[in-house]
């Protein structure tokens, strides 16, 4: 048997081992460069790839605050302008426009929820919300009163939830559902804030937090200090004249009117008002310190009046205004009446705020007119501006009803529906 050529199989076997080593060091090169090709191929895709947009949530719903009345010089500048220019009901109010009222000057403001803002005169006051989120549909209304009175009206909301805050220098108001009451600031820097109903929060300057139950007050100094809450004194019940009540005298430049109501419990004075309109803007008679449950006015003309009285304690708190009562003083008229054809009736505006109605119109002049029974002066020319209050207890669609008798005994008739609200 012949042996083995071991020169020829060691040199096969280096350059298999050879061809071996040298094809897989290969390999793994080609395959480490095609792995690092792609990373990097990857690295630059990303890094040079536009970014994802990112999601924001929607914006919130900006909605509307407007003038319902307005009494007076009001003045508005809205954001963005340095003009102060004067107020108009069809202007729509944003967020920072301002709103300034005069010496015997008023306006009612009337947010998108159903918030009103009634601004006293010498005001001035901010609108820094009015929106609504459209996710949850939650209602934000707020304004900052810099100077002067506000007083506002929170109704409960239909929506899912609302936030009404009403802020000045040194606190911020949050209120509950329902919430009714005042906040001003005097030229000392005190701000007060008074809750007539309902429920609040006030927040003040030094980070006090301060819970309010109905018919309380709360004072917080230039500082930012809040004192105790003190419980405000009732409201007074008026007694006369009673509300669409009508005194005839024979001569009223020379009559006597006397203003009654009951006393309350606790109050060691009064505040009187009467003025020709239920905003008590620019009042005939504003008289505090009354210590009787009456007052003498003497010398009324032939018009409509409205009257209101709040109670004062012994540590000068002044609680909530009672609701206006209107009478009339007349002169006795003599005289038969035939009969005729009817006068007309013509309604220019009815406009509701909460249960109050104002009816601006005309009819026959000399004509005797009367809104749900209630007697209305009608001008030399006919016209008539009317407010009425309608029955708080029966919110939603009520009928209102003109009637006037001409002055040759023709009767006309006009219904008109309503809403009013909670």
């Amino acid at each position: 048997m012949a042996a083995p050529d071991r020169r020829r199989g060691k040199g096969q076997d280096d350059i298999v081992d050879w061809f071996t080593v040298s094809y897989r060091s290969i390999f793994i090169a080609i395959l480490v460069v095609i792995l690092a090709g792609g990373a990097a191929g990857y690295y630059f895709w990303t890094r040079d790839a536009p970014a994802a947009a990112a999601v924001e949530p929607p914006p919130a719903t900006v909605t509307t605050a407007r003038f319902t009345t307005l009494e007076g010089n009001v003045k508005v500048k809205t954001v963005g302008t340095f003009e102060w220019v004067n107020a108009d009901r069809s202007m729509v109010l944003r967020k920072s426009d301002l709103v300034r009222t005069g010496a015997g000057a008023a306006a009612e403001i009337t947010f998108f929820d159903g918030t009103t803002l009634h601004v006293r005169p010498d005001s001035l006051i901010t609108i820094e919300e009015s929106s609504e989120d459209p996710r949850t549909k939650q209602r934000r209304v707020a304004a900052h009163i810099s100077s002067g009175e506000v007083q506002f009206n929170a109704p409960r909301s239909t929506a899912a939830g609302a936030e009404r805050e009403f802020s000045t220098p040194t606190l911020r108001t949050t209120t509950g559902e329902a919430a009714a009451g005042g906040v001003s600031v005097q030229e000392s820097g005190e701000s007060n804030v008074k809750l007539y109903t309902g429920t609040a929060t006030v927040a003040t300057k030094t980070g006090d937090s301060v819970k309010l139950a109905a018919n309380t007050q709360l004072k917080v100094d230039a500082a930012g200090k809040a004192e105790p809450v003190h419980a405000l004194p009732p409201v007074p019940a008026l007694l006369a004249p009673q509300h669409q009540t009508e005194i005839t005298y024979q001569d009223p430049a020379r009559a006597t009117t006397l203003l009654v109501w009951k006393p309350v419990p606790g109050a060691t004075a009064y505040h009187v008002m009467l003025d020709y309109n239920a905003y008590f803007n620019r009042p005939l008679v504003d008289r505090t310190g009354i210590t009787d449950p009456s007052v003498e006015v003497r010398g009324l003309d032939v018009g409509k009046y409205y009257w209101r009285v709040a109670a004062v304690d012994k540590d000068n708190a002044e609680g909530s205004f009672s609701d206006f009562a209107r009478f009339t003083v007349s002169r006795p008229q003599g005289g038969g009446r035939g009969t005729g054809d009817p006068p007309p009736i013509i309604i220019d505006s009815i406009e509701v705020r909460q249960n109050i109605l104002q009816v601006r119109g005309r009819t026959e002049p000399g004509a005797t007119l009367t809104v749900n029974g209630q007697r209305v002066d009608v001008a030399s020319d006919g016209a008539f501006n009317e407010f009425i209050q309608l029955p708080a207890e029966k919110p939603g669609r009520q009928l209102v009803v003109f009637r006037s008798v001409g002055i040759n005994g023709g009767v006309a008739e006009v219904k008109r529906p309503v809403m009013v609200g909670e």
